[in-house]
């Protein structure tokens, strides 16, 4: 669709085809809340996404206006790069993309960058509206990486100061949520830093993360509300106040205090609302997370695709876990949807009400 005549969003989003079935989520949830005063530019890094994917994504996104959604081939940086591009766990080799923002959008003077994982709270122009003009980056401090710093977790003090050279007793920022200033990112070269930083540390605990935290110097660096990178997994770990870490405390404070104003709900780890285990869903304020990821995923046009790639997930656990699949519920029951297995029939509830009901044979 044809943008008018207004200020243009740029938003940067980078993945492969795993990850790219969820962005239809995020799309929604950037929607729902954006504001009608500017228009939206979202251009997807492709690390192979699948054409049924990106048809989802344009089936889903079909009626926004002031939206427009562009994809960007990035298999020329990954092949250039593959040696570098070190991966672990959940990660793949999309994250180290937002390297190269400021190369793939040469035009744009600055943007957001988002993480696939998210969901949009509030409306995305108040934060890119922070005057972000003598800083390169704005970033929110990560709780989980700043309580591995005071526990020593791992080494993380040498790795911190020695590898990453952050000055003493300051936690990462979490590269998830990042408004850009592409222009003083390409005056100070950032991009071709990281690749050297990058290339000198190896294999980063954090990949990309470290090395944006050892590249952009503090100075640089302006300090999100943790509001607008709320990450989840503060609260898988139950993160709790320290009485000889001010540092830590001032960073456990303000999560605790902004429980009920996250502007962006961040699912760090390998724990998301579409694989949740049954030992976080019992969780409160978990349980409430992800419930609000549902909310979005249930207004987009692959919900029930959603619904049974999450089922199908529920079931590998189950058969790992050797436990009956008969007369049980397999997903964790929200307040608002669960699924329940009752011998060969599977059923979806939204709001206590059958949506789709399914036979099933073991």
């Amino acid at each position: 669709m044809e943008l008018q005549n207004r200020q243009t969003i740029n938003i940067f989003l980078s993945s492969d085809d795993n990850y790219a079935k969820y962005i239809p989520v995020l799309l929604e949830s950037i929607y729902c809340t954006a504001s009608a005063d500017y228009d939206y530019k979202v251009t997807i890094a492709d690390a192979n996404i699948s054409d049924n994917t990106k048809n989802s994504i344009a089936n889903s996104s079909r009626n926004y206006s002031n939206f427009i959604i562009t994809y960007v081939d990035i298999n020329n940086i990954v092949n250039k790069y593959k040696d570098l591009f070190v991966t672990f766990a959940h990660f793949t080799v999309s994250t180290y993309i937002r390297f190269f923002i400021p190369d793939i959008l040469p035009d744009v003077s600055k943007a957001i960058y988002l993480d696939i994982d998210l969901l949009i709270k509030s409306d995305i122009s108040k934060l890119y509206e922070i005057n972000i003009d003598s800083h390169i980056v704005a970033a929110a401090v990560d709780a989980c990486y700043a309580r591995e710093l005071y526990y020593n977790k791992n080494n993380a003090i040498s790795y911190s100061e020695k590898i990453l050279g952050l000055p003493k007793g300051v936690p990462e920022f979490n590269a998830g949520v990042l408004l850009i200033n592409l222009n003083k990112w390409r005056e100070e070269n950032i991009t071709q830093k990281c690749i050297e930083k990058l290339a000198d540390i190896g294999r980063p605990r954090v990949l990309d993360q470290c090395i944006l935290n050892a590249v952009i110097e503090q100075d640089y660096i302006y300090k999100l509300p943790v509001e607008w990178n709320y990450v989840w997994h503060a609260q898988l770990e139950g993160l709790k106040p320290i009485t000889k870490s001010s540092v830590f405390n001032e960073v456990i404070k303000e999560y605790n205090d902004k429980i009920d104003q996250i502007k962006i709900i961040h699912y760090t780890s390998s724990v998301k609302p579409w694989n949740i285990y049954s030992s976080h869903k019992d969780i409160p304020v978990i349980r409430y997370l992800a419930e609000d990821w549902w909310r979005i995923a249930s207004k987009t046009g692959i919900f029930t695709q959603l619904l049974a790639s999450s089922q199908s997930y529920i079931n590998t656990q189950d058969k790992k876990s050797n436990l009956n699949c008969v007369k049980r519920i397999y997903f964790f029951n929200l307040r608002f949807f669960k699924i329940k297995q009752l011998e060969n029939c599977k059923t979806y509830y939204l709001f206590n009400i059958p949506i789709l009901r399914v036979k099933t044979f073991f």
